[in-house]
């Protein structure tokens, strides 16, 4: 990412305060390590005093994903046009539970809807089933600088704590505040090249929570919780997940205001722009040129599984011998 000509700055969030940052981050010009003293997945969202970003746009990224630097603008230059709204890669959402509640006069049941209905959370195959999303997880994602400081300040207090206590939900937390904040919008995304064929994932040594054995049904709790909290089971509206091509995807947000703000930005457009004239075949493999390229500095640096380079540095080879 430090490649990138529209990355001004790279803030990592350093909760480890017994261990020490790599090397190899401290040593990048662009790289600032923010320390803080609270290991929370509510610090991904607090700036603090002395490390205030010098955008207005910040991504919210995760450390085991990777996009090319084109991808990345075609998230951006979408925000600028919407700088209040969320602008994601990664479409999820909301799924109405099926239960019945018994009336008033007992023996008749009604399926519940609405504020008393339950919710739980859709994972990608849902939303790809469906064709339909209302959450976009901030893993990878555009957001203004605002939200960061009104997410620490404003957000209900039990939201905080459930993130906190249960070291999970802060991406449903923040696309829910921001939903909130907006009528009840969902989230916006990506050009569908860039959100759906560009991402490169990077190899956790960890494994990760989503790995956790209730992982699913936390994120069930939290999705009705929350949404109960911001007052959002009346408002929150679903936005169509991807339509034909390689563009249409998400809801639909303000259009183009026509005007180009600085060069990389036409010649973004000018990129995709040649790819709606060329065959699909050509223009697929453009995308996967593009995609190569990003992932070459990952792939010698052993950062992609199942990859030699990957089996080097993480001794897998040795590893394989002794079992």
């Amino acid at each position: 990412h430090a490649s990138c000509p529209g990355v001004a700055q790279i803030q990592v969030v350093w909760c480890d305060e017994q261990g020490e940052p790599p090397v190899t981050l401290l040593e990048e010009p662009k790289v600032v390590i923010e320390r803080h003293s609270v290991n929370s997945l509510n610090e991904r969202f607090n700036i603090l005093e002395d490390t205030e970003p010098p955008t207005m746009g910040i991504l919210s990224m995760d450390d085991d994903v990777l996009r090319p630097c084109e991808a990345i603008d075609a998230g951006f230059f979408k925000w600028t046009q919407n700088p209040e709204r969320m602008v994601g890669f990664d479409g999820r959402g909301h799924a109405v539970v099926k239960k019945s509640s018994q009336d008033e006069n007992g023996g008749q049941h009604k399926e519940q809807e609405g504020s008393a209905a339950e919710w739980a959370y859709a994972y990608l195959s849902e939303t790809e089933r469906t064709n339909h999303y209302s959450i976009s997880l901030p893993r990878y994602a555009f957001l203004h600088r605002d939200y960061l400081h009104r997410y620490m300040e404003d957000l209900p207090k039990p939201i905080l704590t459930a993130v906190a206590e249960n070291f999970n939900c802060e991406d449903i937390a923040m696309s829910f505040f921001v939903s909130s904040q907006t009528d009840g919008q969902p989230p916006l995304l990506a050009d569908k090249w860039a959100s759906r064929g560009s991402q490169i994932k990077l190899y956790s040594h960890d494994g990760g929570i989503s790995n956790t054995e209730n992982h699913k049904k936390l994120r069930d709790g939290c999705v009705d919780n929350f949404a109960n909290l911001l007052d959002l089971k009346d408002r929150l509206k679903y936005g169509r997940f991807t339509g034909d091509g390689y563009f249409k995807c998400g809801a639909e947000g303000r259009a183009s205001s026509g005007i180009v703000h600085s060069e990389r930005q036409r010649e973004h457009e000018a990129m995709t722009n040649s790819w709606k004239t060329m065959s699909d075949e050509t223009a697929i493999k453009a995308m996967v040129k593009m995609k190569e390229r990003a992932a070459q500095i990952p792939f010698h640096n052993g950062l992609m599984e199942n990859t030699e380079p990957w089996e080097k540095r993480w001794d897998l080879k040795s590893k394989k011998r002794n079992h």
